[in-house]
């Protein structure tokens, strides 16, 4: 700090020793810059100098006086003051000030006695310019965001756009999931903003920093709303503005409350330090945190051979008139001066369908297949929507991210495709995406230690014969078990593969119709066609395959089919008969 505030007994020692015509108040940088930092060099010092009266300085930051024998003595050459080694030392780059007698000074004729004129006059005099001295201090510290208190430090951050949380603002907090293939420590900064989805913004601050230990999966973080608004219920704060590296989710779990207390100055100086990372300008950073805003991706390029013009393409199926005006909106604020940006059209993503083969853990419970399942999903998901359009699809990052998932023990790609086109390359390691932007399609994650489920929904009338549960049970059973072993390699025919309503029908035994061997059928399908739902009426068959991660298929149209995936184990899990009334 270049202003150091003079106290009361350094003012009067100052004006005795000119007074009696010694050296006051003589400035000396720390360290001296000669060969010898630790001595100080009195340029009116003599053989004949008399003693050093004091020496004056700043220690962590507050003035010092400092002691003689303790922490200096003066040296025989009567110009040298040495600092002791064991003894207090002034703050790296302040200066000293040293009051010191020369040979010269006779103060014999002035009388400095406690309660003489003179004396009385230097203390009345001292304590004034202390006063003015401590005050000048208060003006200095006022105008820097670490030393400024109260009303002066809410003049600082108002430089920056920020005013204090009064207590009428709302409160909550806010939950930060980390990615499933993050690792390590995450800090989230005092001052992150959260803010909510849609239409109405309403964004909030976090108030604290909080660090994410390798450990945990989620951490909360107290927040504070910047403007006047309503509390919000749970789950409101779901967009991060600026995105954190490792942190796949954010929300608030709890709805959020007004408080009774103002943001307090270590908060309010707090948030403000970490203010410009979120609110940069004039920087590639900054255009991409206007579309993290409105939760979707975009291609951001300096176009060759233009200086001066910049492109984006919005990775959107389409932009709403109110969200395109947003985007133009904010992308004008923090555009660089002078540069042109122009928002193209939203392109489409592609969509990827992969099919993984999984190996877990065999210990691990059927719920903690589950929850795996959906984590791979999640980390799949995330890979895709932040891979950079020019940049083709990984198979080793891809596997990385599913292989950290703890359950999971290995994983092998099946096969991954846009659009029904193949865009596997296995001997090179990559999918070939390159060139648009791309989402996750559809996943299917095969593991052998979660059947997908087969579930028949059987009605028919009251009047007529009633179908035998128990028989149509073992009948499905019985051909699901062949199935899956002619579908327990990868080069399974598609057309084994594939199960169709008919298949199923085929092989369930009715009062009006015998159930008949699947193998016979695709030896001989001229002589054992496949039945349809009109054949077996006034029976009516729902089949619904279900898969471990939830998503359901429904067979009951001559059309509907389901495709097998390679090592997919299947299981019956229950066959109902329903009777209904008549028509």
């Amino acid at each position: 700090m270049s202003i150091r505030r003079r106290t009361y007994p350094e003012i009067v020692e100052n004006l005795l020793t000119h007074l009696t015509g010694g050296v006051s108040a003589e400035a000396h940088p720390y360290p001296s810059g000669n060969s010898e930092p630790q001595r100080i060099i009195l340029r009116a010092g003599s053989p004949t100098t008399v003693r050093v009266v004091s020496i004056h300085g700043s220690v962590a930051g507050e003035p010092h006086r400092f002691r003689a024998g303790s922490d200096y003595r003066l040296l025989d050459d009567g110009r040298s003051v040495e600092w002791a080694e064991a003894g207090d030392r002034p703050d790296a780059g302040t200066l000293v000030h040293v009051n010191y007698l020369t040979g010269s000074t006779d103060p014999s004729d002035i009388d400095l006695h406690v309660g003489s004129v003179v004396r009385t006059l230097a203390e009345s005099i001292a304590l004034e310019l202390a006063r003015v001295s401590a005050q000048l201090e208060a003006t200095y510290r006022a105008g820097f965001i670490d030393t400024a208190t109260g009303a002066s430090l809410d003049k600082v951050v108002a430089l920056l756009g920020i005013d204090r949380i009064r207590g009428s603002r709302a409160v909550g907090e806010i939950e930060f999931t980390r990615s499933p293939a993050g690792s390590g420590e995450i800090t989230i900064p005092a001052g992150t903003r959260v803010r909510t989805a849609g239409d109405i913004d309403i964004e909030y601050a976090t108030t604290a920093t909080v660090t994410m230990h390798a450990a945990q999966t989620s951490i909360l973080a107290p927040a504070r709303d910047l403007e006047a608004n309503d509390p919000l219920p749970a789950d409101a704060l779901v967009v991060l503005p600026a995105p954190i590296a490792g942190i796949a989710d954010v929300t608030n779990p709890a709805p959020t409350a007004l408080p009774t207390r103002d943001e307090n100055d270590r908060e309010l100086r707090v948030r403000a330090k970490n203010f410009l990372h979120g609110s940069e300008r004039a920087t590639l950073a900054a255009l991409r945190a206007v579309f993290a805003r409105e939760q979707i991706t975009a291609d951001i390029t300096e176009v060759q051979g233009r200086p001066g013009m910049i492109e984006i393409a919005p990775h959107a199926d389409s932009l709403p008139p109110d969200q395109l005006q947003r985007l133009r909106t904010a992308i004008d604020l923090v555009r660089p001066a002078g540069v042109h940006v122009e928002l193209l059209d939203a392109a489409a993503p592609r969509r990827v369908d992969l099919q993984l083969l999984l190996t877990s853990d065999q210990l691990s419970t059927e719920a903690d297949l589950r929850a795996a399942q959906r984590t791979v999903r999640d980390s799949v998901a995330e890979y895709f929507a932040q891979l950079p359009v020019g940049a083709s699809g990984s198979l080793n990052a891809l596997v990385g991210r599913v292989l950290a998932v703890p359950v999971i023990q290995d994983v092998q790609l099946l096969a991954a495709a846009v659009d029904g086109t193949d865009v596997l390359d296995t001997a090179a390691g990559v999918l070939h995406i390159a060139g648009h932007p791309t989402v996750l399609g559809e996943l299917r994650l095969v593991d052998p230690q979660l059947a997908t489920s087969l579930v028949l929904d059987l009605e028919q009338p009251g009047d007529v014969d009633l179908a035998d549960r128990v028989q149509i049970e073992a009948a499905l059973t019985s051909t699901i078990a062949a199935l899956n072993e002619s579908n327990d390699r990868r080069d399974t025919p598609l057309s084994t593969r594939t199960l169709s309503f008919g298949k199923l029908l085929l092989v369930t035994p009715l009062p009006n119709k015998p159930a008949a061997s699947l193998a016979d059928h695709e030896a001989h399908p001229g002589a054992n066609p496949l039945p349809t739902a009109a054949s077996v009426t006034p029976y009516v068959a729902r089949f619904r395959v279900t898969l471990a991660n939830g998503q359901s298929y429904v067979l009951e149209a001559d059309d509907d089919r389901y495709v097998l995936t390679p090592f997919e184990r299947l299981g019956v899990q229950s066959v109902v008969v329903e009777e209904i009334a008549a028509p």
